[in-house]
């Protein structure tokens, strides 16, 4: 039985799945209350290997995939992810200190992390998300 946290309160379609990967709690929070409120369920996660023993556990579909550039095992768990989710959109944090040799998944979106979390920062990450919603989230394929 697929995780129960991803049906609709009124036993409607899936509701869209953003797994947050960063060792940075507070961005991590910060970010999934943001989007738990506008309706999406944002899973939060503190490096690859535990967001991919959540993914499995709880059998979680996953739209939408934040995490560091440099984080250790990114690209396999995007292609094991793209595997099960071939729409899956993953958003690649960057910071200044990634080596230059450090590359995004295939089809990543390049993003920094808010030096500020305010409303400008909000508004910046729900114009990002939503936009992924335009273009796939919003479809009825994965409902």
């Amino acid at each position: 039985m697929a995780c129960e946290l991803h049906r609709g309160a009124l036993g409607g379609s899936r509701l869209k799945t953003i797994l947050i990967v960063d060792r940075d709690l507070g961005f991590v929070f910060w970010l999934g209350q943001i989007l738990d409120a506008v309706g999406y369920v944002a899973v939060p996660a503190k490096g690859v290997a535990d967001a991919a023993e959540i993914v499995v556990k709880l059998r979680l579909p996953v739209d939408v995939l934040i995490a560091p550039l440099a984080e250790h095992g990114l690209h396999e768990f995007v292609e094991k992810l793209r595997f099960s989710s071939p729409d899956l959109q993953v958003v690649a944090l960057a910071n200044e200190e990634d080596p230059a040799s450090v590359t995004p998944p295939p089809g990543a979106v390049w993003k920094r992390k808010p030096q500020h979390r305010d409303e400008a920062a909000k508004s910046e990450w729900l114009g990002l998300i939503r936009g992924f919603g335009r273009n796939y989230l919003a479809s009825g394929s994965h409902g």
